[in-house]
């Protein structure tokens, strides 16, 4: 497989993120069950992104090992992704709407919608191209891992946004 390094790379960048949100909430100083829910909303897009992207880049890897054709190493990827990405967003969707729905609305504008949108434009590319378009599947599958590695970036964004406002009222 010519592109190994390429996931690898996705795989370290994704490591370092979540280590990265791992620091962060270490480093917050109080106990995760004083946390404000949005927080661990948060939170919880930052690691199923940063994860995804890792496991994700390393599955054409693992494929690859266990001898599968260059066709079904892209097949299985693409539709694995798709169905990852599609998961991840209605879950992630729904519990957000029980937040808002308890009294917790979105305190960051807009990011629920980008990320949700991001992501069901990364499973649809990948579950389209995975049946229809064999040429595009290496394509939209790394596409599909650095949109996950961006979403989880913007998680990490507006965690750390939330923190310096949490952080500024206490003074």
């Amino acid at each position: 497989m010519q592109s190994d390094g390429f996931f690898l790379t996705i795989a370290q960048i994704a490591v370092t993120l979540a280590g990265f949100s791992g620091l962060v909430v270490a480093m917050r100083g109080n106990a995760p069950d004083t946390w404000h829910p949005r927080d661990i909303w948060s939170l919880c897009w930052m690691l199923g992104t940063s994860f995804g992207a890792l496991f994700l880049a390393l599955l054409p890897l693992l494929l690859a090992i266990l001898h599968l054709s260059d066709d079904s190493i892209w097949v299985i990827s693409n539709l694995i992704m798709c169905l990852f990405m599609a998961g991840l967003s209605v879950v992630l969707t729904v519990a957000g709407q029980r937040l808002t729905a308890r009294g917790h609305p979105p305190r960051v504008r807009g990011f629920p919608a980008a990320a949700v949108v991001l992501l069901l434009l990364s499973a649809g590319l990948s579950g389209v191209t995975a049946i229809s378009f064999p040429q595009w599947q290496i394509g939209f599958f790394a596409l599909g891992l650095v949109i996950s590695l961006f979403v989880s970036a913007l998680a990490l964004v507006v965690f750390l946004v939330l923190l310096a406002r949490a952080a500024g009222t206490r003074k």
